[in-house]
């Protein structure tokens, strides 16, 4: 934290205020010049690297590091700011005992939050590698997401467990495990459903609630949330329980209050280290590439052109593809299996590929890994002139391109002029070509494939039929989602 008065007392030439040490913070200005800043830090900081959950660099704003801290270091950041006379107090990082950066508090910070102004990608991308190496060791977690979830606590549950019954038709008895216990010290029973109604491995996303301590705020998929709507819909506000169990253990039993939301507040999971365990778990939190993984990801992606005649080949050698077998033609193209997404299950396929790349290692410059497990390869501004011209030099007009890492195909599509003929005069004549590759995870393809499928229908038959997209379950919800993918299209500008 740095001192509210740090610049009268440089130009005061007062003495250092107790409790806080002189720092030196050097700066560009918006002009580009170098100026110089004395400024008085708090001894005792209000977070360190322990604190840190992650640090990531995005490919378009590379001198910007966004941190996530964990479940503590959020509550004593959101304690320290809202302190804060926002808009005029100022925070300090620093790092190996240089102030990197010392922006003025506009907002109430909590766990997440932007550095800005770091000199360019090298300083950025090594604070981030620096910062995640850093990170705590119980990164390795044992939690998994299924360790997590909701039941329904049976009604007449302790009337039962008085009258001394130990079954009931659809639900099981349970023991409260010893800190729920009463205060006579008997061992307490609760009768729950046989089946959880929702589990963690149905959640998108999860996140420490701040003003709720021990609790999680959760956000369903969309299968998971229409299975907590059905559930939900016989229970009795302010009357029935849930119970919400970790590993076998009831951890809370909440009173159920109303139809829940896509996004719940789970309440009772404990102290900030077990949070920070079943956030991670459920998110699946990936670390950024390193560059020895960069370099790794690089040396083994390519993108070959299609034969054009790719899937009569295909039928000719079939017994011989499914037999595992690999068939290279006369003309040097070559099999390769294929997943490919489809609605409603993947389906195996083999496509027939050129043994020269169109695109390799050297065109190649930038690699980022996002959340989902997609790895985007940006290109250099020339790498998809080249594939751009093999096309135009190709008879049929077209080429269909196979996106290739590590031996196996794991993305396909076409290289393509687009043309709309509007009465014999073509309106639109080409398009630009994507500045990035994207290897999707084959989970994250699917779904995108699944929810584009459905988009389609109801782009084109919402309009025809409304009363179909209201009562159908699978589609109604669909008029208000938001846009799952989206990609960059330009090669000199955002």
């Amino acid at each position: 934290m740095v001192h509210p008065d740090s610049q009268e007392l440089d130009r005061e030439r007062s003495p250092v205020p107790e409790g806080y040490t002189p720092y030196t913070y050097e700066f560009r200005d918006r002009h580009g010049k170098m100026q110089r800043e004395r400024l008085f830090l708090k001894n005792t900081p209000i977070i360190t690297e322990s604190e840190v959950e992650q640090a990531r660099i995005e490919p378009e704003r590379r001198e910007c590091l966004h941190i996530t801290l964990n479940t503590q270091g959020g509550k004593t950041m959101k304690a320290a700011t809202s302190a804060m006379n926002l808009g005029r107090d100022r925070l300090a990082l620093v790092v190996q005992g240089k102030i990197k950066s010392a922006p003025v508090v506009q907002a109430v910070i909590s766990r997440t939050f932007e550095i800005s102004g770091l000199d360019g990608k090298n300083e950025a991308s090594g604070l981030a590698e620096l910062l995640n190496r850093q990170a705590p060791t119980e990164k390795n977690t044992p939690f998994i997401p299924q360790d997590l979830a909701l039941y329904a606590v049976h009604p007449e549950s302790r009337r039962l467990v008085e009258e001394g019954a130990l079954r009931v038709p659809g639900f099981r008895l349970w023991k409260l495990p010893a800190h729920r216990q009463g205060k006579t010290g008997e061992v307490e029973y609760l009768f729950l459903g046989n089946s959880p109604i929702i589990s963690g491995d149905c959640a998108r996303h999860a996140e420490p609630d701040m003003e709720h301590p021990g609790s999680l705020d959760i956000t369903w998929n969309e299968e998971a949330f229409r299975k907590l709507e059905r559930a939900s819909a016989g229970l009795r506000p302010g009357k029935d329980r849930i119970a919400v169990v970790l590993r076998g253990t009831i951890l809370s039993t909440p009173l159920f209050q109303g139809m829940p939301s896509r996004t719940t507040l789970i309440p009772g999971l404990g102290d900030d280290s077990r949070l920070d365990a079943l956030c991670r778990a459920i998110n699946n939190t990936l670390l950024p590439l390193t560059e020895q993984q960069k370099r790794h990801v690089r040396e083994n992606v390519a993108l070959y052109p299609i034969h054009p005649r790719s899937r009569e080949l295909e039928q000719h050698f079939l017994p011989e593809l499914l037999q595992g077998k690999s068939i290279r033609l006369e003309s040097g193209f070559r099999s390769i299996p294929y997943t490919c997404p489809d609605f409603p299950n993947p389906v195996r396929t083999y496509v027939f590929i050129r043994p020269e790349s169109l695109i390799g290692p050297e065109d190649i410059q930038e690699v980022e890994r996002d959340q989902d497990g997609t790895i985007s390869c940006q290109l250099l501004p020339g790498a998809w002139e080249k594939a751009f011209a093999f096309m135009k030099a190709n008879p049929a007009g077209q080429v269909e391109a196979a996106v290739v890492f590590r031996g196996n195909m794991r993305l396909r599509f076409e290289i393509k002029r687009f043309s709309l003929q509007l009465w014999g005069m073509p309106v639109l004549d080409s398009i630009q070509p994507n500045s990035f590759i994207y290897l999707p995870e084959p989970e994250e393809e699917q779904r995108m494939y699944r929810e584009s499928f459905h988009l389609a229908i109801y782009g084109f038959l919402e309009p025809v039929c409304p009363w179909f997209f209201k009562s159908s379950p699978v589609f109604r919800a669909w008029g208000s989602r938001r846009p799952f993918l989206m990609i960059d299209s330009s090669l000199k500008g955002p």
